[in-house]
């Protein structure tokens, strides 16, 4: 099946359907791979198709989409790929993702329209890839192991957000955990984990943002352009946040003025004052729109306040209040709660 036609299947599906869909439902019913159906979704919203994201239920088709060869006027045509054109020649940051961009809209139109947008004089680029793209591949096992009392919970929930399929692994604390196939994946004996193809990481931020490039039709990461405050306040949770509460709250341990000096969190005063600041008004933690370091920083501070190890603030109220609601996360805590029930 050519990709022109196959395009043209997966628009009318999305039509038929008129409300959200699965992609591994599309992905079953045009008998495609995920990595071939996310590859498809990222060209037809290239050249302007409505298509919506809604994490943990599907894709979402705007009424009145056009297949690309109809969407686009022969100026328009011209005028795309002399933008494209400039870019690839700047040598500069948007070089690769023009070339990329210009290989997707060549293979999805038809032919006149795909030799306007190539030009005469240029040959087509082909989408930059690299050494380890299979790796990375969508389509590759995705194994997560956990515990359900673990901050496995929280990669949980980035995986039901993700709306990805995955294979659960759970894993019991000084017996499966300290096995040698699973020390030869984390040397730790502790979990969170996951391994997608031969690729395996460790450590709960690093697996959140992992996954949110792995998957990134998800939408799970802003554009590498605005993820300042993404990568700050992911990092800032994995780092000053739980370090000052493990020291207070479950240690026990005040340090001193001279010893928070020497600490990366100071204290957990500073921390929590920092942390309510830049959540004060605000619904997300990194800008307009939900991302991973809402997962990963939502987490820690409902754990923090459910155990009292966070004292109440009605930023972090208001804050959890809303990430609580979302479907993903009430499917994690149900699935918890079964687990404690039946003594996991």
């Amino acid at each position: 099946m050519s990709r022109k036609t196959r395009l043209q299947d997966l628009v009318s599906l999305m039509r038929r359907h008129g409300e959200p869909v699965s992609g591994t439902a599309l992905a079953e019913t045009l008998g495609i791979s995920l990595r071939t159906l996310y590859q498809d979704v990222a060209v037809l919203k290239a050249v302007g198709a409505d298509i919506e994201h809604v994490p943990g239920t599907g894709y979402a088709l705007a009424p009145g989409v056009l297949l690309p060869a109809l969407m686009l006027t022969d100026d328009e045509l011209d005028a795309l790929a002399l933008g494209l054109g400039k870019a690839e020649d700047s040598a500069g940051p948007l070089a690769a993702p023009a070339a990329q961009l210009r290989g997707k809209m060549v293979d999805a139109l038809s032919d006149e329209p795909a030799q306007r947008l190539a030009g005469v004089d240029r040959v087509v680029a082909e989408p930059v890839t690299h050494a380890f793209t299979d790796e990375h591949a969508p389509s590759a096992e995705l194994v997560f192991y956990t515990n359900p009392l673990s901050r496995g919970s929280i990669v949980h929930w980035m995986l039901e957000e993700l709306g990805v399929a995955y294979r659960m692994v759970v894993l019991e604390y000084g017996t499966t955990m300290k096995e040698p196939d699973y020390l030869a994946l984390n040397p730790m004996g502790k979990v969170p984990a996951i391994s997608h193809g031969d690729v395996v990481v460790t450590e709960t931020a690093a697996i959140c943002a992992y996954l949110a490039d792995a998957f990134p039709e998800a939408g799970l990461a802003p554009p590498p352009a605005y993820r300042g405050d993404y990568y700050r306040w992911l990092f800032f949770a994995a780092g000053p946040l739980e370090t000052a509460v493990s020291l207070n709250g479950l240690l026990g341990v005040y340090p001193t003025e001279q010893q928070q000096m020497q600490l990366g969190c100071g204290s957990l005063q500073t921390v929590l004052d920092t942390l309510a600041g830049a959540l004060a008004g605000k619904r997300y933690i990194a800008g307009d729109t939900f991302s991973a370091a809402d997962i990963y920083v939502g987490a820690h501070l409902s754990w923090g306040l459910q155990f009292g190890s966070i004292p109440w603030r009605p930023e972090f109220e208001a804050y959890c209040a809303g990430l609580n609601e979302r479907p993903a996360r009430q499917r994690c805590e149900a699935f918890l709660q079964q687990a404690v029930a039946q003594g996991a």
